[in-house]
């Protein structure tokens, strides 16, 4: 059961992640020339990214644009850390129980045996969150460095657009073949 609901989450994470990226494609189609050269200067540092997710997992995707992401991240961050605590404190107790069972001569194995798989369980599902919290740590690092290299070929692709149109207002004209660069000046009369 807890497999597939990891599994569940996971596949909602990426289809939300690919969401947006097809949702910032379509809001970049709609920026305003301003806007586009605004943003040409701004430029993510990829290890800058990174440096920024090791540091606060999610601060890197929020710095590279991904704002639902990085918001992912945090939330299962949070939630991995909240799960933990309130499992070993769990477990905390349960252990604690279990060790006075056994200290106490008069209760059956079975009920001590009991108490210690109740108290295991606990331990494990510690673990878990544990292990849950590391691997989307370990996802966030990932995602921010290629957040940023997609931010970076977003805003050099709009330069690229911009600096193409500014080219057609002149009138100048290049075309290329695999062998040879056309370069000319059109005057339409």
């Amino acid at each position: 059961m807890r497999f597939s609901l990891i599994i569940l989450l996971l596949l909602f994470s990426l289809h939300a992640s690919f969401a947006q990226e097809a949702e910032n494609g379509t809001e970049t189609e709609q920026q305003t020339t301003e806007t586009a050269e605004a943003e040409q200067d701004k430029l993510i540092s990829p290890i800058g990214a990174i440096v920024r997710s090791a540091v606060f997992p999610g601060w890197g995707q929020f710095h590279s644009r991904s704002y639902f992401r990085g918001s992912l991240t945090v939330i299962g961050i949070g939630g991995s850390v909240i799960g933990a605590l309130l499992a070993q404190r769990s477990f905390s107790n349960r252990y604690d129980a279990y060790e006075d069972l056994v200290w106490q001569s008069f209760h059956s194995e079975e009920t001590i045996l009991e108490s210690y798989a109740h108290a295991n369980q606990r331990y494990k599902l510690r673990t878990f969150f544990m292990y849950t919290g590391i691997g989307i740590w370990l996802y966030s690092l990932i995602d921010s460095y290629v957040s940023a290299n997609f931010h970076n070929a977003t805003t050099l692709i709009q330069s690229i657009e911009q600096d193409a149109r500014d080219i057609e207002k002149f009138g100048i004209e290049m075309s290329a073949t695999p062998s040879r660069f056309y370069f000319g000046i059109v005057k339409t009369f």
